[in-house]
């Protein structure tokens, strides 16, 4: 039998749940999950909260998922 792929989507952090660690998301269509760091990633921004992140979500559950990446939402100049 063959492994379901990993889900990934973009959200924005709403809330800390635990400093650095533990992250809840928004996602476009309002769906709420927790975001845990993915452990190659480097640390959270100083103030993650409002921030766009790339996200991977297990097929089998979608109330946790790990950032992946922070999307840098500035434009450039």
């Amino acid at each position: 039998m063959s492994e379901r792929p990993a889900i990934t989507a973009n959200g924005v952090i709403r809330k800390i749940r635990e400093t650095s660690r533990l992250f809840e998301i928004e996602m476009d269509n309002g769906y709420h999950a927790l975001a845990v760091l993915h452990h190659n990633d480097p640390e959270a921004p100083l103030s993650p909260i409002g921030k766009d992140v790339t996200v991977t979500f297990s097929p089998y559950d979608m109330t946790r998922c790990k950032i992946r990446d922070w999307i840098d939402s500035q434009p450039n100049s």
